[in-house]
């Protein structure tokens, strides 16, 4: 790309990124873990960085590629805020390269001007309000990563106007980029644990270890954090991976962390068969012999695989299937109302 090309662009989506270091004739990237070294004139990984006059420019500052207003629990978050609305926006490109990507449409295609759709962030957070929204997410492609500059803006503008702010992330971050983000603002993520080395590598093109040291950090750092696992075959549908993962989670994110074990359904260049439902079943309870207590089957939509249980005495707490979500069974302080168990939900609409 050159300085010819980049001025195709809408000027409003192109700024200097953020976290950056000039090495040699170079600029690496320090915004994922790729940490890209990228000389003039060529892209990172994500395709949404390029190397122009010795900076690293992103291509996706409030540069749209979806908008929806949708219900928190379709993130997946069954203990932030539910029952809530969040206005939830994507862009271009990725960092990881899965080839069963359910968003290929957009994470697959790099920015190019003729796709270029700008909002501003006060644009955006005026969008969450007239919708009706209680919070914002940052969700679809890696959005939560890429966008980075313009969500520490959006951030900080929606704790102006009372919105939470989440993402939905395969956490493949920098730590610097991910305390910015939560200096800003940040009040949840729900992170994608694709599986089990040294398969998420090959097939995914990112490394485990950053993705964990991540997780541990969100919730050091105090922030609410949920995590997901899209059970793919070769990936991560083998009992030994998945019970490895349990057995971190418990470890390191402690029992109450949910974990949504998602049906992974072909798609993009990936036509293994579907995740069978006696797999997740048999995951799911596996996870919580360990010690897990909230562990939930998605994309699957039959009636209790998704509801919301108290550890300690039985009682029904939230009832979920599909996209509808009714609390039967729990008080404002996100605890069980039968037995008064605290179950790690933040109630934000009762």
């Amino acid at each position: 790309m050159t300085t010819a090309d980049l001025k195709q662009f809408n000027p409003q989506v192109v700024r200097d990124g953020t976290l950056q270091r000039i090495e040699g004739g170079a600029v690496r990237c320090l915004t994922c873990s790729h940490r890209c070294l990228i000389h003039e004139g060529q892209q990172g990984i994500c395709g949404t960085r390029v190397n122009i006059g010795a900076s690293v420019k992103t291509l996706v500052y409030g540069n749209v590629s979806s908008i929806s207003n949708n219900p928190i629990e379709k993130k997946p978050f069954f203990h932030f805020a539910p029952n809530s609305m969040a206005l939830t926006v994507g862009s271009w490109g990725c960092n990881a390269s899965c080839p069963f990507c359910q968003n290929f449409d957009i994470t697959k295609q790099k920015p190019t001007p003729e796709l270029t759709r700008f909002v501003t962030p006060e644009q955006f957070i005026t969008m969450a309000k007239t919708r009706g929204s209680q919070g914002i997410s940052i969700s679809f492609s890696e959005a939560a990563t890429l966008m980075l500059e313009w969500n520490l803006e959006v951030f900080n503008l929606a704790k102006d106007e009372g919105l939470y702010n989440t993402i939905v992330t395969n956490g493949y971050m920098t730590q610097d980029a991910l305390d910015m983000m939560i200096d800003a603002g940040l009040d949840a993520a729900n992170v994608d644990v694709k599986g089990c080395e040294p398969q998420v590598r090959k097939i995914c093109g990112i490394s485990l270890q950053p993705v964990q040291n991540n997780i541990i950090h969100i919730i050091e750092r105090g922030i609410h954090v949920e995590l997901t696992t899209l059970v793919v075959p070769k990936l991560s549908d083998s009992m030994d991976c998945l019970g490895s993962l349990a057995k971190w989670i418990l470890d390191n994110a402690g029992s109450k962390t949910p974990w949504h074990l998602n049906k992974y359904h072909p798609s993009y260049e990936y036509n293994e068969p579907a995740t069978s439902l006696e797999l997740l079943t048999s995951a799911r309870n596996m996870a919580k012999n360990k010690g897990l207590e909230f562990v939930y089957i998605g994309n699957v939509g039959r009636r209790g695989l998704e509801d919301t249980r108290c550890p300690k005495c039985g009682n029904l707490c939230f009832e979920r299937q599909w996209l509808s979500s009714r609390n039967v069974g729990t008080d404002a302080d996100g605890k069980c109302i039968k037995c008064g168990y605290d179950l790690g939900i933040r109630m934000i609409i009762d």
